[in-house]
Parts: C-alpha cells; sequence; structure tokens
C-alpha cells in the first residue's frame, strides 16, 4: 500500500514478467524490515468496479494460496521484494488466475535466486 511504493515498481528498473492475463512486476529493495509485499492492480478501462474487485479478490486468493515459493527467499535476508500484479482481462475463472499467478512466482523466484543475500 501508498502511492510511493506503487511509483517505485513503475519507475525504477523494476522487472517485468508477463503472462496471458496476468503481469508481475517487481524490484527487490535492501531494507531492515525484509519481506514481501505485493499489491494488486485492474485497470478502470476493464470494467466496471464489482468485476474489477472480483478479479482482484481471486489474484488476492491465488497468491495467498502460494505465497510460499516466495516467502521462504526473504526469512533470513535483508531485502525486500515488492511487487505487484496487474489483470489484463477480467473474464477469468479461478483456476486461469491461479495458474498464470504460479507460474509468475516461479518464474520471479528463479530469476531473484541468484541476487539473493544472506543477511547478518
Amino acid at each position: 500500500r501508498g502511492r510511493k511504493k506503487f511509483q517505485r515498481l513503475f519507475q525504477q528498473d523494476a522487472v517485468t514478467l508477463r503472462s496471458a492475463s496476468v503481469d508481475l512486476r517487481f524490484c527487490l529493495l535492501a531494507g531492515a524490515n525484509g519481506g514481501c509485499q505485493i499489491g494488486f492492480i485492474v485497470s478502470k478501462r476493464l470494467g466496471k468496479a464489482t468485476r474489477r474487485n472480483r478479479i482482484k479478490r481471486l489474484m488476492r486468493e491465488a497468491f495467498r494460496l502460494n505465497q510460499h515459493i516466495l516467502t521462504p527467499l526473504f526469512e533470513h535476508t535483508t531485502n525486500t521484494f515488492h511487487g505487484v500484479l496487474i489483470a489484463k482481462s477480467i473474464d477469468m475463472e479461478f483456476d486461469t488466475v491461479q495458474e498464470q499467478v504460479v507460474g509468475l512466482l516461479h518464474r520471479a523466484r528463479e530469476h531473484l535466486l541468484p541476487l539473493m543475500k544472506p543477511g547478518p
């Protein structure tokens, strides 16, 4: 949450991973707290608020069920993962959303593994 955190993802050299209907944009920040912070975005161009909120709920649930893919990377480090899942379509079922989110999380993990530095 917070405007500055979202702006950081779109201004800095954040990494973007794409799938058919969901994108993942993230950056790794050196910070004292570590951890994994993620947001969810659906553009107003895609439809009315009720449909946008439904897709956000689906992405949120897919991430909650599969956060174990990323969170172990940040348990013993001072790095913080800031990311955002961006929906490109609102005509998806949960299985489709979950499949794409899981694929993106695995790709992000593979991208992050060489960059991780253990904490003190």
